[in-house]
């Protein structure tokens, strides 16, 4: 993939404040992808003071919800083919990351094995598809698994994908770090907060400020400069939205009913430090056991139990008041054991289990745009809503920015839709077009 040349913004283009709601890793993305931009190109002076960038969420802590739960894969193969740039760039932002940065060290970064294994014979639809992959699967011996897992004699292995094309970090880790470095390069992010009302600046069709509830340590108000705001709140990117715009001529649409999923995080006793250099190795275990399932070992002797769906439940208010669901828990925890590589009498000992929502868009596609100020509930003729990243904008004047609707693939595209999204608040030409 070749990237387009990119115009640098004159000082006069750049966005006076942006505010990001949402601290999982696309608002955490966005803010580093700008930060950066913005830092390696322009320099404050007395009459064109530096941009601000503050990130904002309700949350006493990042990635409260998905972000910091997910499993952890990455790759630049298996994604939609409206995706499939967007996917390829950001495995190689990640990639770059990871050697800048030493991703090993810092958040868990590492090669990827990925397999996929079947009853002997079997006549069904594989999980994964053949296609998925960046080449077709290959058939493996059954000794080539790994050894926290227990094969029968019946399986059948192939391996899907792998180093260089493959990689793991660990999710959690992985949006500290994007913290870190956002909050060295001068982003300001504040927690326990909430996006109340906007002052809107019609003739520059921008904002003006933005007024934060905080709840910690006590109850307090105040405005924020904010001439640019991106709501980048994963599942409840449609309720920020419809709050602060709520004469809007379009809805943001999210589907969380049916989008949540439990996981487990459980000890794996025969980890040895010698295991970490081999790399991570992910097995799809959907043809064998006729549901969702997939295993990965992490760095540093965990399991990793996922792909397992959810009794659909509203989306509460808050991502805090997402809990895992006990019996889900236990079923998929039941399915699991005869799977994995226990000594007798021994059981799973569990680390962490959660639940957690994707944000899915409606329809199914990443959401990386700027919306027209006409379509916020006020009337200025021959304007209309830009619906996705299709198209380059000369300049910034602020307004609004979403970036939201990755579904599972949050973390995988996290680092190329930051960087588009940087792009289209700084006015350059998309390193993509989708």
């Amino acid at each position: 993939m070749e990237l387009m040349q990119q115009r640098l913004p004159s000082p006069a283009n750049l966005p006076e404040s942006t505010v990001i709601l949402g601290a999982g890793v696309i608002g955490l993305s966005t803010a580093y992808y700008l930060a950066t931009d913005l830092n390696e190109t322009t320099a404050p002076t007395s009459s064109t003071p530096y941009p601000t960038i503050t990130v904002v969420d309700p949350s006493h802590a990042i990635c409260p919800g998905a972000s910091g739960e997910a499993t952890g894969g990455l790759g630049d193969f298996g994604f939609a083919p409206d995706t499939a740039s967007l996917g390829s760039l950001s495995y190689k932002l990640h990639r770059e990351l990871a050697w800048k940065y030493n991703g090993t060290e810092k958040y868990g970064y590492s090669d990827l094995t990925i397999f996929r294994v079947a009853p002997k014979n079997f006549s069904g639809n594989p999980s994964p598809l053949d296609t998925w992959g960046p080449g077709p699967p290959v058939d493996r011996n059954i000794s080539d698994l790994p050894a926290w897992l227990n094969p029968a004699a019946d399986w059948n292995a192939q391996s899907m994908a792998g180093a260089p094309r493959a990689a793991h970090l660990e999710p959690g880790r992985f949006c500290r770090f994007l913290r870190e470095r956002c909050e060295s390069l001068g982003v300001q992010i504040l927690l326990n907060s909430t996006a109340i009302t906007l002052k809107k600046d019609h003739a520059r069709r921008s904002f003006e400020s933005l007024t934060i509830k905080t709840k910690s340590p006590k109850l307090s108000f105040k405005r924020v400069p904010c001439s640019a705001l991106v709501i980048a709140a994963g599942p409840w990117s449609d309720r920020v939205f419809s709050q602060l715009f709520p004469t809007a001529k379009f809805k943001l649409q999210m589907n969380v009913t049916h989008s949540a999923g439990n996981h487990a995080l459980v000890r794996n006793r025969r980890w040895k430090p010698s295991d970490d250099q081999k790399g991570v190795v992910q097995v799809f275990l959907d043809s064998l056991v006729s549901t969702k399932l997939d295993i990965t070992s992490f760095l540093g002797g965990t399991i990793y139990i996922g792909g397992w769906g959810a009794t659909p439940e509203d989306l509460p208010e808050d991502a805090l008041a997402v809990k895992a669901q006990p019996d889900e828990i236990e079923a998929m925890l039941n399915l699991a054991r005869p799977l994995l590589n226990l000594t007798d009498g021994d059981d799973l000992e569990k680390v962490e289990v959660g639940r957690a929502f994707r944000p899915l868009a409606v329809p199914n596609r990443p959401v990386i745009t700027k919306v027209h100020w006409s379509q916020l509930g006020h009337s200025f003729p021959n304007e209309n809503l830009i619906d996705y990243i299709d198209r380059p904008h000369s300049r910034i004047d602020g307004g609004l920015y979403i970036n939201t609707g990755h579904n599972s693939d949050g973390i995988t595209l996290a680092t190329g839709s930051g960087k588009l999204m940087s792009e289209l608040l700084l006015g350059r030409t998309p390193s993509i077009q989708m």
